[in-house]
């Protein structure tokens, strides 16, 4: 280096002469210099490698291929990498499989794993999905990939502290096409369009998967359950507490959990007359007393009252909820409809009051047609603002079972996850097999891989979101070069706060 007077600046500037290379220090304290590389021939190409280095050190940490593989037999490596390479196309853009093979070949995923990426054509990972679908006999490898991939995520992670609390739900996805095996017209929101269903049951504290299935579209989600149940049954490590939606409610699937010696936490439906005199027993005075308001979050709080009594045919704890800013704005909303009703001389206005005013406003001779229902207007009034949980566990505490079912919005975020981050839809492929495998093996293993995520941010107090993990890690490129005809690759420069955050994810052992 050489010392330079800028005039400019009117200070002197050191400029580099020759970079001769790295000073190091060997054990004797002398100076070695390392000679630099730094001259290339060409640049060939920048490739985003952070988001997908993230992952795959994830997948590593968690066994995911060898959990595939261990499964379906340990010369199928081929279709546990084309598995996991469709689990990855999955999170980071979802390219049609006519061009994954061109993707894999463009990112150092072929040096990570010592696969060709030439082989990887369509048929290539057609055939992954047909290898598991085909299982042995008559069942598919799905359900038994699903429970290695549990047993690695729970020998890495260890077991949730008490009881096992899972959360079940059904998301419905769209179908672009006609009617198949699975997709039909039916149930949900996209109903009277042909779409089908993918269930999924996550734990309580980690996030992690458990359990993922598809539903045809005509089914309802009640319909479901035994062979849920079913393939739970195998769960080890003591008893397991079901959260469901109230969709899934019904005395004959309570039964159903019971038997196979599961435990069911909910909310109790208003079309159950039972229900309905849990939630009319109590004054609202006995329900809004100090010492059993609960927060909620985002400020909100509820009263409760909890008992021990008879529903769906089972004892069970029961607990009935008052949340007053619900009660107070429904009353409000009710008597300003029955003011408005008594008030309209329009007879088309009329029939839709009288339409949202059901069953309190009932037909009756007379020069305005209706009488209002003294009887249901009261009965209204004192179910207003209440909602009915219930646990068939009566040892578990009133203010547990609250908790615990608030906390059912975990089984909504990990939908957003999949619908968003994983691109769960649409679905493209027709076969039943090939669909089957894709939701409840490739999107299992790609929901796990973001919940994985989650857990590490958790676990290692990282002071980010997943959303700004990702966004940050998707900075980093690889860049390839040829210096005399041979190939060589460097990572893009990595921030010191990017680095910190990304430390746990150990993806700096993946840089050549």
């Amino acid at each position: 280096m050489e010392s330079r007077w800028d005039k400019e600046k009117k200070q002197s500037r050191l400029r580099v002469i020759k970079h001769l290379g790295r000073v190091k220090e060997d054990e004797h304290g002398r100076e070695l210099v390392i000679p630099s590389q730094q001259k290339f021939d060409r640049v060939d190409r920048s490739t985003p490698v952070g988001e997908l280095a993230l992952f795959w050190k994830v997948a590593e940490e968690f066994d995911v291929l060898k959990s595939i593989s261990s499964q379906i037999g340990e010369d199928e490596k081929d279709v546990s990498m084309a598995i996991l390479v469709l689990a990855l196309n999955q999170l980071s853009g979802r390219r049609p499989l006519t061009r994954l093979g061109e993707w894999v070949g463009e990112t150092p995923i072929p040096r990570w794993a010592g696969v060709n990426p030439g082989k990887m054509t369509k048929d290539y990972f057609l055939s992954a999905l047909d290898r598991i679908s085909e299982g042995r006999g008559k069942t598919s490898y799905s359900r038994s990939v699903q429970d290695s991939l549990v047993r690695s995520w729970r020998r890495v992670i260890g077991d949730e502290p008490g009881r096992f609390f899972f959360y079940q739900d059904i998301t419905r996805i769209r179908w672009n096409g006609g009617r198949t095996f699975w997709a039909e017209n039916g149930y949900g929101m996209q109903n009277g369009r042909p779409h089908l269903g993918f269930g999924l049951i996550v734990s309580k504290d980690s996030l992690f998967p458990v359990m993922g299935y598809p539903v045809r579209g005509g089914e309802t989600d009640k319909t479901t359950i035994e062979e849920t149940l079913e393939g739970l049954s195998g769960w080890d490590g003591g008893m397991v507490t079901l959260v469901w939606d109230r969709g899934f409610v019904s005395k004959s699937n309570v039964d159903l959990a019971m038997d196979r010696g599961f435990h069911v936490l909910s909310s109790g439906l208003r079309t159950s007359c039972e229900v309905v005199e849990w939630l009319a027993r109590y004054d609202d005075a006995k329900i809004e007393k100090r010492e059993q308001v609960i927060a909620l979050s985002k400020g909100k709080a509820v009263y409760y009252k909890e008992a021990v009594g008879e529903l769906y045919g089972h004892r069970c704890k029961i607990v009935v909820l008052l949340d007053p800013d619900r009660r107070n704005r429904s009353r409000i909303e009710r008597d300003m409809l029955i003011q408005a009703l008594e008030e309209e001389t329009s007879k088309k206005k009329i029939a839709v009051l009288k339409r949202e005013l059901k069953p309190i406003v009932m037909p009756s001779k007379g020069r305005r047609g209706y009488m209002i229902n003294q009887e249901e207007e009261e009965t209204a009034r004192r179910l207003d603002g209440r909602t009915l949980l219930f646990c068939t566990d009566t040892g578990m505490p009133g203010k547990d079972i609250v908790r615990t079912y608030f906390q059912k919005d975990r089984i909504e975020k990990a939908f957003r996850h999949l619908k968003g981050d994983a691109c769960l839809a649409p679905v493209r492929y027709q076969l039943p097999g090939r669909v089957e495998a894709y939701l409840s093996v490739v999107n299992f293993i790609a929901y796990e891989l973001i919940a994985a995520t989650l857990w590490k941010i958790r676990e290692h107090g990282l002071n980010t979101s997943y959303e700004d993990l990702i966004e940050e890690a998707s900075k980093i490129h690889e860049v390839e070069f040829t210096l005399k005809d041979k190939k060589f690759h460097r990572w893009t420069h990595i921030s010191r706060n990017l680095e910190k955050m990304l430390e746990p994810f150990k993806i700096q052992t993946l840089k050549t």
